[in-house]
């Protein structure tokens, strides 16, 4: 949420940029209307040494069309500024709904108790809530909380938890697999109403160079088991800076989870 605004300030801050660049190259004075007698005549107006001085225009349309500009850009410029003070307010206040911020605001004598019992219990007798060989890899790294309770490493696990939710699809989180007697932990193991069984892999760290031999030994372990893209498996990435394309992760679920 805060990410969103601070975009639109952006493209807001930039807008007012170029609104007043483009106002220095603006005739001097005012455009003024006046019609009488079913015929309109543009004037121009300037202030100067205290007089107010008025010039018929009619015959010059660019000169008119350069002041009407101007007026636009005056106004525009006005809204732009209240604007972006309006979301610079909001920026300083804003805390995000998150499932972990609304668990800080819990009242401290209820701080101590096991912090699923906020959370509904969704089918709690289904398979991805059934009892499973979980990782215990740096459990302190778990530091986000989807709406359903679940700690995960990253907010971006936390959107593709959120999305699988939405379109009520099962999934386990760090579920222990063994490949040839080698460990593997996806990051989510997901079984469709069939009974097929996918594997979705988030990478969020390509910046590192460990990080991405690391992820391509993954995949070459998951090829000689049967797990590929065009199969049973789901590789989505962070981009440089750490975000995520949440269409993408839409896309992905719809086009190979829903059947």
């Amino acid at each position: 949420m805060k990410e969103k605004i601070e975009k639109v300030l952006a493209e807001l801050e930039i807008r007012l940029k170029f609104a007043n660049n483009e106002l220095k190259t603006c005739p001097e004075g005012t455009l003024s209307y006046v019609k009488r007698g079913g015929r309109g005549t543009f004037f121009q107006i300037i202030n100067s040494g205290g007089k107010r001085l008025r010039k018929s225009m009619n015959k010059a349309p660019d000169f008119i069309r350069g002041l009407a500009r101007k007026e636009y850009l005056i106004k525009e410029k006005k809204l732009l500024e209240h604007n972006i003070k309006v979301l610079k307010d909001v920026i300083k206040t804003l805390v995000e709904p998150s499932p972990d911020n609304v668990l800080k605001s819990i009242s401290k004598h209820l701080q101590g108790i096991p912090k699923h019992y906020f959370f509904p219990d969704h089918n709690k007798d289904c398979w991805a809530n059934q009892p499973y060989e979980k990782s215990n890899y740096k459990p302190e790294e778990k530091k986000h909380t989807t709406s359903r309770g679940l700690k995960v490493r990253s907010k971006s696990e936390v959107l593709i938890a959120e999305m699988l939710y939405i379109f009520n699809i099962q999934f386990r989180y760090e579920q222990v697999i063994r490949i040839g007697g080698i460990i593997l932990v996806p990051d989510f193991t997901i079984r469709l109403p069939d009974g097929r069984i996918f594997y979705w892999e988030h990478c969020g760290m390509m910046s590192s160079k460990e990080y991405r031999e690391h992820q391509k030994w993954k995949m070459e372990v998951y090829e000689k088991a049967g797990i590929v893209p065009w199969k049973n498996l789901i590789v989505t990435y962070d981009d440089e800076d750490g975000n995520i394309n949440a269409g993408i992760i839409e896309s992905e679920i719809k086009n190979k989870l829903i059947v």
